[in-house]
């Protein structure tokens, strides 16, 4: 009989073990990862039928929510707020330069009608990115360099941040 008030108690047995510095909720991260991948393969494979595309990205956006885990900027502006469909130039939405108020970039939703307005002046910095706001930098470990087959199976669209993996399958000898 499981008791979940009494889980975790007794001692905690680390013989030989090395403490690893772990990641919050680093499955969910992966999981909210492999969504916005799947969504971006199926909207590529299907432009004709965002649905697929749209419910993977309501799922990665619910994952999110309940986890209170902030998304990246650069993944939110590909993402429309209303209907969650993927933004992509051509295919689910429009851009256009509008110079009324101040110059800014128009993003229109094809499948909603959604309008995000984004500045393009070249002295506008985005909150997250201004120095004062940076509570702490963590450290980067080097990455390894990967050849061109590992580079096209692992990242197909790119190096996006929520997209970017790397994997290590042999050793080089130098």
């Amino acid at each position: 009989h499981f008791n979940p008030l009494h889980a975790g108690m007794g001692k905690k047995r680390n013989k030989g073990r090395q403490q690893q510095a772990s990641i919050p909720h680093k499955e969910a991260f992966q999981r909210m990862n492999f969504l916005f991948q799947a969504s971006l393969l199926s909207l590529s494979t299907h432009p004709t039928q965002p649905q697929l595309s749209r419910f993977y990205i309501h799922t990665m956006k619910t994952i999110a929510k309940r986890l209170v885990l902030h998304l990246d900027p650069s993944v939110k502006r590909l993402i429309c707020k209303s209907c969650d469909s993927l933004l992509i130039p051509g295919i689910t939405c429009t851009h256009r330069l509008r110079s009324r108020r101040s110059k800014h970039l128009v993003v229109k939703c094809l499948t909603c009608g959604g309008l995000k307005r984004y500045h393009t002046e070249t002295d506008h910095q985005l909150w997250s990115e201004k120095p004062e706001n940076i509570l702490a930098v963590l450290p980067e470990s080097e990455p390894e360099k990967k050849s061109a087959e590992e580079s096209s199976v692992n990242n197909p669209q790119g190096d996006h941040p929520l997209t970017y993996t790397y994997t290590r399958t042999e050793q080089s000898a130098s």
